[in-house]
């Protein structure tokens, strides 16, 4: 019998099998799971159940026959009570099921307040890292002032001297320009933590912006010109108000700057701007430019401090990781803001909102005198011939001073053309100098341009000096020439990179040009030497005493072995020597003259010639034997080169 939970209530009526006699019957009942003993009713046949619980329930019963003998116990039913709905099962693995989400809950609370918590702390140990760079820098940046001081007014003062010689003239406009340079990076972190803490204030006058504009967009033309890049200027006529011109000066500069810094070759730029007369009037200031772009993800992260995309783009001048929080700083102080969105891969576009109206400003920061309106010193300083002036000489006068007196020619990698400039000055009296302005340049200069020596900046666009390293040391028709790198990076992690791609030598930037001057002269030394020994008495055997890289000594092992197994055959070449080694004539003419100064020829008669000394010395052969076993047909010949090399006839070096 089932039962629901508001039945738990019931009478049973019970009888006797026995038709004799019933009267006398005696019954007793037992419920299981409910009653402990048996309950005796006597000859009473109805019994009374109440408030029994849920759960499954059997009834016995047991009765005596009219002589009062007790039967044994009969199992008479099975009886079942429902539970109410909220004791049911399903009812309970819902309360498990809300337990469990309450305990996930709590957890997922203790954890988000234990993520919280170290958020906090990481935020503020970011901070604090922040602040103690700032710090740092603020302080080598006034440390820096009184020294940039002592350069740039005695150097300002050399530079207006009519009675220096060109070189020294150009040292001096280097020195003033890139001094220049430094001040301006360090009155910038200066103006930054001044803005930071409040202290930077707003000066304010009534002048036409668009002259100004014109004169900090001419700043970049050259850079423009340099990389093909569409720049364009689209101002209105007429941009009057009240700005603050240093100010704006670095928005704009800064603004253009990183745009220049993020548009590859052959990109586009747009500089617009325009007064809006809405309810407030203001300056609209707009950059486009096109390239790589900034992910969605990071847009709102351009303007924290020394936050750097991750995009490496060709140029890298005057980055400093504030310039943005800077134009953000500037703006804000200025009552404006700065807005940003980008298309990856397309285009990507900064606007800058400032009121200029009179009414947006307070007395204190308004200033009635009139004056001219020019750009900074130190910006005019900074551009002004940053790309550096063309160091090439003429084709036609290169090529007369090569034939006139040979110089060893020196391959300057580099990205920066001022260290083009310097280095230039540096080496050009006593060197050819080339140039190329990364490694994929590099590479298409080595393959026309005979060169002696390499000298490579690190950090380059399109390829790096590690990765140029690497190729010229792997390839076996360049893996002979000598490389330098000079860079700034000079902990020991990337010297020990710098090293392990092949280079020669590692020279950490600053660094002095005597230091650089004996470090060329040193290399190009050693591939001298490897002439002399191949003068001496010996060919396989002392390659392995040539102080090259292992590239080059398996390159002349090979070499020598070919004109060795080939000895006594006189009609030996170079032809059969490029078939074996699988280059063209070019390239093993490149190769050899690079190494040894002369050609392939000159070679398999000097490896001739050398065999012929070691028979002579060491077998009992005529002088005539050991021409004809050393492969030459003519006797006069051979006694002629033979003298030239070792000084003395064949038979009195025997």
């Amino acid at each position: 019998i089932v039962l629901k939970h508001d039945q738990n209530f019931f009478d049973i009526e019970l009888s006797a099998l026995t038709y004799i006699n019933s009267e006398k019957c005696q019954y007793a009942y037992k419920l299981d799971n409910f009653d402990q003993d048996w309950n005796v009713i006597n000859n009473r046949r109805t019994f009374s159940f109440t408030n029994v619980p849920k759960g499954d329930y059997a009834l016995w019963l047991k009765w005596t026959n009219s002589d009062g003998v007790w039967g044994p116990p009969v199992r008479a039913i099975n009886i079942q009570i429902k539970p109410i709905f909220w004791q049911s099962n399903v009812a309970m693995a819902v309360y498990l099921i809300f337990l469990l989400l309450l305990l996930l809950l709590v957890w997922s609370y203790f954890n988000k307040q234990v993520k919280l918590r170290q958020n906090i702390l990481f935020q503020r140990k970011e901070e604090e890292i922040h602040q103690n760079r700032l710090n740092f820098f603020t302080n080598v940046a006034h440390e820096f002032q009184t020294p940039l001081t002592l350069i740039l007014g005695p150097i300002h003062k050399l530079s207006k001297s009519t009675n220096m010689i060109a070189t020294d003239q150009k040292f001096v406009s280097m020195i003033e320009r890139n001094s220049s340079r430094l001040l301006f990076l360090t009155q910038q972190l200066l103006e930054f933590r001044k803005a930071e803490h409040g202290h930077l204030g707003v000066f304010l006058k009534q002048f036409d912006l668009v002259n100004l504009v014109e004169q900090i967009a001419e700043l970049f033309d050259e850079w423009a010109l340099q990389n093909n890049i569409d720049y364009k200027l689209e101002i209105t006529s007429d941009l009057s108000g009240w700005f603050d011109k240093d100010k704006i000066e670095i928005i704009l500069f800064n603004l253009l700057s990183n745009a220049f810094k993020y548009t590859p070759d052959h990109g586009k730029i747009t500089l617009t701007l325009g007064i809006q007369q809405h309810d407030l009037k203001s300056l609209d200031i707009e950059v486009t430019n096109s390239g790589k772009g900034i992910p969605k993800e990071k847009l709102d992260l351009v303007f924290d401090r020394f936050f750097l995309n991750d995009n490496k783009m060709d140029n890298e001048k005057f980055r400093t990781g504030i310039g943005l929080a800077y134009i953000k700083k500037m703006a804000t102080l200025l009552g404006g803001d700065v807005f940003v969105s980008s298309e990856e891969n397309k285009v990507t576009t900064f606007k800058v909102l400032l009121p200029c109206g009179k009414t947006d400003f307070n007395d204190q920061e308004l200033e009635d005198e009139e004056s001219q309106i020019f750009i900074s010193d130190h910006l005019q300083n900074i551009m002004d011939d940053v790309f550096g002036k063309s160091h090439r000489t003429p084709n036609k006068i290169t090529a007369l001073e090569n034939l006139l007196n040979r110089k060893k020619s020196i391959l300057i990698v580099e990205d920066e053309k001022e260290i083009h400039g310097f280095l230039n000055e540096l080496l050009h009296e006593k060197y050819r100098i080339l140039i190329a302005f990364n490694g994929e340049e590099a590479l298409a200069i080595i393959e026309k341009e005979e060169t002696d020596l390499i000298i490579s900046d690190v950090m380059m666009p399109k390829m790096d000096g590690v990765e140029l390293c690497y190729k010229i040391k792997s390839t076996i028709k360049t893996c002979h020439i000598p490389f330098i790198m000079l860079t700034a990076k000079n902990t020991d992690m990337h010297r020990i990179q710098g090293l392990e791609s092949g280079a020669n030598a590692y020279i950490p930037k600053p660094f002095h040009p005597d230091h650089l001057l004996v470090r060329i002269e040193k290399l190009l030394e050693e591939k001298e030497s490897i002439l002399k020994h191949f003068t001496q008495d010996s060919i396989v055997e002392n390659i392995i005493k040539l102080p090259v890289n292992n590239d080059d000594k398996e390159f002349l092992r090979q070499v020598a072995e070919i004109v060795r197994d080939n000895i006594e055959n006189e009609n030996l070449q170079s032809s059969y020597i490029e078939e074996k080694l699988a280059v063209s004539s070019s390239q093993l003419y490149r190769k050899i003259k690079q190494i040894f100064g002369f050609s392939p020829g000159d070679l398999i008669r000097t490896i001739r010639l050398k065999h012929a000394a070691e028979l002579l010395i060491k077998s009992n052969l005529t002088v005539s034997e050991v021409c004809y076993q050393s492969g030459f047909n003519n006797r006069s010949y051979f006694y002629r080169e033979f003298k030239k090399m070792y000084h003395s006839t064949p038979k009195e070096y025997q």
